[in-house]
């Protein structure tokens, strides 16, 4: 270990070093998508989840006992291991609702809403440069005349600027939305277990990644409140500095 362990937690050993080094990519650029923080956070604590049984198994169950937690929570499960995103947040949801105190279960969904975010995040990007792309020509056309007439309504540039601007929107409102979902679920986790170090620091670095800067300073302030080791304190204290720099 490069960090000296917490009092309270061995854990917190590795989640410190999440934090020096997840921190680190998000303020130099480095690696952004690459870094799995949730399944970091997963292998560290445990939080793998389980689930019995087939899809359609489950299904059936759900189907004949809809008010059935157990049952919600085994298909949110299969759901989310067979990679159905949105089928499976909708049942974390659904489950939601007869369990509202399910820290693991909000803890999945939270983790599943911050990864949609991420891929509405990355298909923006690329609209975004489909958008400058198809806008590229318009600086080497001729400024006069009848040929930049006929350039300047070019119909397949035009179509290509208009799909690229609609994508572009799209994937921005759908960002948003899934971002104020995941930051709503994480800090129901804080908001159900204050005293607990994990959901604060998992907080921190969802609103680190989705530069919410002032609830990602909140949450590494009140993690400075525990007794933790004088070395990751110190750690901490600089993440805030670069933090605060950065709009926090």
């Amino acid at each position: 270990m490069f960090f000296p362990r917490l009092r309270s937690q061995a854990k917190w050993a590795f989640v410190a070093l999440i934090v020096v080094f997840a921190g680190g990519f998000v303020f130099l650029g480095v690696g952004s998508g690459g870094l799995d923080l949730g399944q970091l956070l997963r292998d560290a604590f445990g939080n793998r989840g389980s689930s019995t049984g087939s899809l359609s198994a489950a299904q059936k169950a759900v189907a004949a006992r809809p008010l059935n937690a157990e049952a919600r929570r085994n298909l949110a499960q299969i759901l989310q291991n067979k990679g159905r995103t949105q089928d499976a947040i909708n049942a974390w949801l659904e489950y939601g609702r007869l369990r509202p105190k399910d820290v693991s279960a909000l803890r999945s969904l939270a983790d599943l809403e911050l990864g949609q975010a991420n891929v509405y995040l990355q298909q923006a990007q690329a609209a975004s440069l489909a958008q400058s792309e198809a806008g590229v020509g318009a600086a080497f056309r001729p400024s006069g005349g009848k040929l930049a007439q006929a350039l300047a309504t070019d119909p397949i540039s035009s179509v290509e600027a208009s799909q690229a601007s609609a994508a572009l929107q799209s994937a921005s409102t759908q960002y948003q939305a899934a971002s104020s979902r995941a930051m709503a679920s994480y800090q129901q986790i804080v908001k159900l277990q204050p005293k607990n170090q994990e959901a604060l620091f998992t907080l921190a670095q969802a609103a680190e990644q989705l530069r919410q800067y002032k609830v990602a300073v909140g949450a590494y302030e009140k993690l400075l409140k525990f007794s933790l080791d004088p070395t990751t304190k110190k750690q901490i204290r600089v993440h805030l500095k670069a933090l605060r720099q950065a709009g926090g």
